[in-house]
């Protein structure tokens, strides 16, 4: 049966020598799109969703013209489709500009661009495009993953240009793939050359535009009943820990962020004190404490707080950052975060803070707004009258918490006004924010000064490289009562309804979680979690070798080989030397005179040396048929059958190049390869 006229194209669309030159461009085409696809995927999680399903459609449609052989679509169709896509993300956006818009309409015009491409110049420059947007890709994210695709990337891209410089003898795949190994091979050394010694800036490359660090996931600087749960369900990296010597245990890891005081009946946000009236902050540890040093790497998350092992003994050392600790015992640093940072600190879990507080320090931290939570404040004047002892009344506190039915859940009762009252009396239904914000505000109504301390709790160990991992479903909420004579006191009222949430760390969630998302999944079975765990190693070897070998440690590096890293000169003359070792190098390994051998005379000279290892070497003048006549009477009868068929095949391949395809050279490959005689 005939095939239909437009559709007679080969399974072995990427390779081989089929078809004419109909098919050779097909291929070529295919090949290249490929490529496209490696370049646009980095890009993907970023984009809209009309934005991604618009390129994926063209994409398509492109493909289904290579497929079916159709003409391309005219250019009305062409300019209304673009027209289209720029009103797109104008709309989305309110913009052409900046990081997020530029990125949807280069891959939009990407797409757009297959939908012309027929000249041999459209080829490259949809190659040319394809390697900017992969540079682009970096300013949504540098991570490995994100490095990993965009070699593939690189590595198709180069395969596809390699492609189109073959003329009518076309090459295989894997014959592609190793000439680009190469070029890439040799381009190594030159590479690391510039990456050790071209002069490192502080700042970017260049200025990135004001939405270059929008959409980071994290803690906010406010918290309302809701906002932390969401990030329950993310499992994004926050930070990754190494401690010096011992490691606490999972129940103690308490990560400090931003302090909270002033409640307006539904979100906590800091207070605005005075210089006047914040106290220097202290931190009074007994003669038995033992300092506990880690080093931080944090994600950057667009904010000032740094995350210290609460309680921080030390101001965290950080190159280039200028670092302070609040009177609350918040480490900030003086600009945001907007890259990935790596500090060293030290802790003291069991010092004491805020003794030297005084009544008028005090008074931001018993505020309450007017006529909330009146039920609240009736029980607690209940509570006065029955008790004065302050400690006892917080222990009073967390039993109602343990003992009256009150459930700890990724997905409580939506709360609308009054939500401390609500929570209290009727829903008794919440996560850490919702109990840390009403233990708070009944501590204040019990005139006990206490506030809300936001961060992280726990950590998950990657045993390849023994650190610890902090992700954004660690997020939590607590709570600080002071109490005279022992300072700011640590009160966890999720401890009380959920103890495992505090001894086993988020993963302790799972089953009370609403949805089971992938990496749940992978927690769940071990093979998997070991894969997770040692991509998350090279992830941090990444970050530590790659991302953070900043200004500072090329600084310490080339002081360490005895240069002067200050001296433009002595710099410039460095790098000019590693280039010339690194070309040198490169040029003695490629440029060598080497006699290309052909494949077919390659598998020949094997099935000589067979043979010549039963005393029967050949002759520089002897043919192969002569040769084999020689030998026959040495071979038994399936070896000489064998060394028949080898030698037929090897006459048939060198003296009719018309047959030598890639398919009848595998053949004699696989000829000379089972030919073994005794």
């Amino acid at each position: 049966m005939a095939r239909p006229q437009g559709w007679s194209f080969s399974m072995r669309v990427l390779g081989g020598t089929l078809g004419g030159e109909w098919e050779r461009e097909r291929r070529d085409t295919l090949f290249l799109m490929g490529a496209i696809a490696l370049a646009v995927l980095p890009h993907l999680p970023n984009l809209p969703l009309w934005c991604s399903a618009g390129f994926a459609l063209l994409f398509a449609w492109r493909l289904g013209l290579i497929f079916a052989g159709a003409r391309l679509p005219g250019a009305p169709v062409r300019v209304a489709a673009a027209a289209a896509c720029t009103i797109g993300v104008l709309a989305q956006y309110d913009t052409l500009l900046g990081r997020d818009a530029g990125v949807a309409l280069l891959v939009l015009f990407l797409g757009l661009k297959l939908m012309e491409m027929r000249a041999r110049r459209d080829l490259f420059v949809v190659i040319f495009l394809c390697f900017f947007l992969l540079l682009t890709g970096f300013f949504h994210s540098q991570s490995f993953g994100v490095a990993l695709i965009t070699a593939a990337a690189v590595v198709a891209l180069l395969a596809a240009m390699l492609t189109m410089q073959f003329g009518q003898r076309e090459a295989g795949i894997g014959r592609r793939f190793r000439i680009v190994g190469v070029l890439v091979l040799q381009a190594v050394p030159i590479a690391a050359a510039l990456f050790v010694l071209f002069p490192r800036i502080s700042g970017p490359l260049w200025g990135l535009p004001d939405d270059a660090h929008a959409g980071r996931t994290g803690l906010s600087d406010t918290m309302s009943p809701g906002q932390i749960s969401q990030l329950a369900q993310d499992d994004e990296v926050a930070f990754r820990v190494q401690f010096t010597d011992r490691v606490p245990e999972p129940a103690r890891l308490y990560w400090r962020g931003p302090t909270l005081g002033h409640f307006d009946g539904r979100t906590w946000r800091p207070v605005r004190r005075e210089l006047a009236q914040a106290p220097t902050p202290t931190a009074v540890a007994p003669e038995t404490s033992r300092l506990l040093r880690y080093r931080t790497t944090l994600e950057p998350h667009s904010r000032r707080w740094l995350f210290a092992l609460d309680v921080p003994a030390e101001l965290p050392r950080a190159p280039g950052l200028a670092v302070s600790i609040a009177p609350e015992f918040d480490v900030q640093s003086a600009d945001p975060i907007v890259a990935r940072v790596r500090f060293d600190a030290a802790a003291r879990l069991d010092a004491a803070i805020g003794l030297n507080e005084t009544r008028l320090s005090l008074q931001d931290w018993i505020q309450l707004p007017p006529g909330q939570a009146r039920r609240t404040l009736e029980m607690a004047a209940r509570w006065r009258t029955e008790e004065l002892d302050e400690a006892k009344l917080v222990d009073r506190a967390l039993a109602m918490f343990r003992d009256n039915a009150f459930r700890y859940t990724l997905n409580p009762p939506l709360l609308t006004d009054d939500p401390v009252d609500r929570f209290l009396f009727e829903t008794r239904a919440g996560f850490c924010e919702h109990y840390a914000s009403a233990f708070v505000v009944l501590m204040r109504a019990l005139d006990i000064p206490a506030r809300v301390v936001t961060g992280y709790q726990g950590a998950e160990r990657n045993p390849g490289d023994d650190y610890w991992i902090v992700r954004q479903a660690d997020a939590h909420a607590w709570a600080e009562v002071w109490l005279s004579g022992r300072g700011w006191v640590r009160i966890d009222p999720t401890a009380a309804v959920a103890p495992e949430r505090i001894e086993r760390g988020s993963a302790s969630l799972q089953g009370r979680r609403g949805t089971s998302r992938e990496p749940d999944l992978l927690g769940d079975i071990e093979m998997l979690q070991r894969w997770r765990m040692t991509f998350d190693s090279l992830t941090h070897g990444w970050n530590q070798w790659v991302l953070n070998y900043d200004r500072t440690r090329q600084q310490a590096l080339l002081s360490r080989l005895g240069l002067d890293a200050t001296d433009p000169r002595e710099l410039a003359g460095a790098l000019a030397g590693m280039l010339a070792l690194a070309l040198g190098a490169v040029a003695l390994v490629t440029l060598r005179p080497r006699q290309p051998r052909d494949p077919v005379e390659r598998a020949y000279s094997r099935f000589c040396e067979r043979l010549s290892a039963l005393g029967a070497p050949r002759s520089r003048d002897e043919t192969a048929s002569r040769y084999l006549h020689r030998v026959d009477r040495l071979l038994e009868p399936a070896e000489a059958a064998l060394a028949r068929d080898i030698v037929a095949t090897y006459n048939r391949l060198r003296y009719d190049p018309d047959t030598a395809t890639p398919e009848r050279v595998r053949d004699l490959r696989r000829l000379v390869d089972a030919f073994k005689p005794r």
